[in-house]
């Protein structure tokens, strides 16, 4: 049976960042373990197993991993860290603890060698290879000073040849287990790099499928679905789309005194300014060559034309060009409503037809339909 805690108990355990409640959760655990080994080291002070001066002393040194970790998580001390879970920390706290107990804790100092090993195991799931195989030469190391510590200073209850085989048992286990840790969490760093890795080409596929390599605005496949579905929106709400063809004038003219090179950075300049110069809601598409097509979802033809004669005033500013100022270009269109029911491609035949009624006019202007 799951336990949920009411929102507002959760919110003041673990603080309103989602990250971060998984961190204080994990270290709420942990807390959890602690306190349970300080009632273990009273109880086995109360049996006989474990001096009570020196078991009241564990249960002080304790007292981080009871309130500390939690605090310095709570009150946000440890997100200014490149690791804010304070991982590394809370392991090498518990490892320097588990030393303790063994000096304290005769009885049981086989056990302690076992949870050692359980915390270098938990150290694949959160930290680097590096850091994993540092941790277990710092266990082996801290057990093996207090081995031969206690094997001089209390021979008669660490015996020096059992010493010698217990940190026998630990230099061998515990960087072998250390190793291993480190080459599951190497795995686990490529599985997040190969992630992130897929998540990027797949994100650059959908670019690729939905947009222009040159100007970057939306290209004609995408545009056709985009309003393909505005259209069937626009049955629901009664409110059709207005829809633009809009065609750069005499841009024969740039490639042709210019280059291509010089044609694509205009090409690129009227898109940009295009884009600025329509709303969120609107879409603007690189329909073919030197034409583009915009899609303005519940707008009136006055309320386009606005628009459209907004950009036009733009486009003849010299600042709007930059250095390209002398390859300086107007633009016609075609502009329609679309109608209840009526397939798109009549509505785009109808702003295709005012196109050429604004190229035929003479250019530079736009032509409703």
């Amino acid at each position: 049976m799951q336990i949920t805690l009411p929102a507002p108990a959760q919110a003041w355990l673990f603080g309103p960042d989602a990250k971060q409640r998984i961190r204080m959760r994990r270290t709420l655990v942990a807390s959890g373990v602690y306190w349970l080994a300080a009632l273990g080291q009273l109880w086995a002070a109360e049996i006989g197993l474990a001096d009570p001066a020196r078991a009241l002393v564990l249960v002080v040194f304790l007292t981080p991993g009871l309130f500390g970790f939690y605090l310095v998580m709570r009150l946000g001390l440890g997100l200014r860290l490149a690791d804010p879970a304070l991982t590394m920390q809370q392991m090498v706290f518990a490892i320097v603890a588990m030393a303790a107990a063994y000096v304290i804790n005769p009885p049981l100092r086989g056990m302690l060698l076992m949870l050692v090993a359980l915390v270098l195991v938990f150290a694949a799931f959160t930290l680097s290879p590096k850091a994993s195989r540092a941790l277990g030469w710092l266990a082996v190391t801290a057990l093996g000073l207090v081995m031969l510590a206690m094997a001089l200073h209390a021979p008669q209850t660490f015996e020096p040849t059992i010493e010698a085989i217990h940190f026998a048992f630990a230099a061998v286990v515990l960087p072998v287990i250390s190793m291993l840790a480190g080459d599951l969490s190497a795995m686990r760093a490529r599985l997040k790099e190969q992630k992130a890795e897929l998540q990027y080409a797949l994100a650059r596929i959908h670019k690729l499928a939905t947009r222009d390599d040159l100007t970057g605005l939306v290209n004609r496949r995408h545009m056709e679905e985009l309003a393909e579905m505005e259209q069937r929106r626009a049955i629901r709400s009664g409110s059709p789309p207005c829809l633009c063809l809009v065609d750069i004038d005499h841009f024969k003219r740039i490639n042709d005194h210019h280059g291509h090179a010089a044609g694509d950075e205009v090409l690129r300049l009227f898109a940009r300014h295009a884009a600025a110069s329509i709303r969120e809601t609107d879409v603007l598409a690189r329909w073919g060559g030197e034409e583009f097509l915009v899609l303005l979802p519940d707008t009136r033809p006055d309320e386009a034309r606005m628009g459209f004669e907004r950009l036009r005033r733009l486009l003849a500013r010299d600042e709007a060009w930059g250095e390209q100022a002398h390859m300086r270009v107007s633009f016609s269109a075609g502009l329609t409503a679309g109608r209840n029911g009526e397939p798109l491609r009549d509505a785009l035949a109808r702003a295709d037809h005012a196109l050429y009624e604004a190229k035929a006019s003479g250019r530079d202007r736009l032509v409703e339909k």
